[in-house]
């Protein structure tokens, strides 16, 4: 079982001080959320309110709000006496996922294509430089998203993009936790990308996002098995 109190220590220095001045609920969400994000808050976790409450100097109203908007983000589950839980995703729900995650994307670049200019080209070519010099895991995933956008927002599908964002935030823990492993060969399959971009290469474009996706998918899901399969060898007596 994990120590529950070494988790909580840090919470409140997750989020940025700016944010503070949000309503209560939304500012203890931001905290747990990204606890979850960051792997500090793991799946499996209970979420003990009275503790929680405590280390956050917040009130239970509001820490109860909070847990139902992460409720309704899939971050958390309602368990009878367990109370609130960190969920997790199955590796077969991971590759669901990103399954829908790759027809949609596909789909919005080809629709994009035509209508991509280029300042979003140097904008993406000038992010994925940033993104080369970026140590911080968490930040490089923000401009991970912000270089796709930039070629998808051409299509002008904002419901499409939408629920984009909404499928990839249920595997965004995975990858903050696993950036590591997967950050260096990422970044080549974007260059890929947006180079068949600049070519005007609009199979060749979409072949490459098809094939990042699926090596995130692939190695994502690989090392969730290998974390798994530890956690499950340390519980056994």
């Amino acid at each position: 079982m994990s120590d529950t109190n070494t988790h909580y220590e840090s919470l409140e220095r997750l989020i940025p001080v700016h944010l503070k001045d949000n309503p209560a609920p939304y500012y203890i969400a931001n905290i747990l959320r990204e606890a979850i994000y960051r792997g500090t808050l793991p799946e499996g976790e209970s979420l003990h309110q009275s503790q929680l409450a405590e280390r956050l100097k917040v009130s239970p109203i509001p820490l109860r709000e909070a847990l139902r908007l992460l409720e309704m983000e899939g971050l958390v589950d309602f368990r009878g006496r367990r109370g609130a839980v960190v969920t997790g995703l199955t590796l077969a729900e991971m590759q669901e996922i990103y399954e829908m995650i790759t027809a949609l994307e596909v789909s919005v670049l080809r629709i994009a294509f035509p209508n991509i200019q280029p300042s979003a080209i140097l904008e993406a070519g000038a992010m994925l430089d940033k993104m080369e010099r970026e140590m911080d895991c968490i930040f490089w995933r923000e401009q991970n998203l912000v270089f796709h956008n930039l070629l998808y927002d051409a299509a002008n599908r904002p419901k499409t993009l939408d629920q984009i964002a909404l499928l990839r935030q249920q595997v965004d823990r995975y990858i903050r936790i696993h950036m590591s492993l997967i950050r260096e060969e990422s970044q080549k399959q974007h260059r890929q990308i947006l180079e068949a971009v600049k070519a005007h290469d609009v199979e060749g474009a979409l072949a490459a996002l098809t094939r990042h996706l699926e090596y995130t998918s692939r190695t994502l899901r690989a090392c969730v098995r290998r974390t798994k399969s530890r956690n499950h060898g340390k519980e056994k007596p």
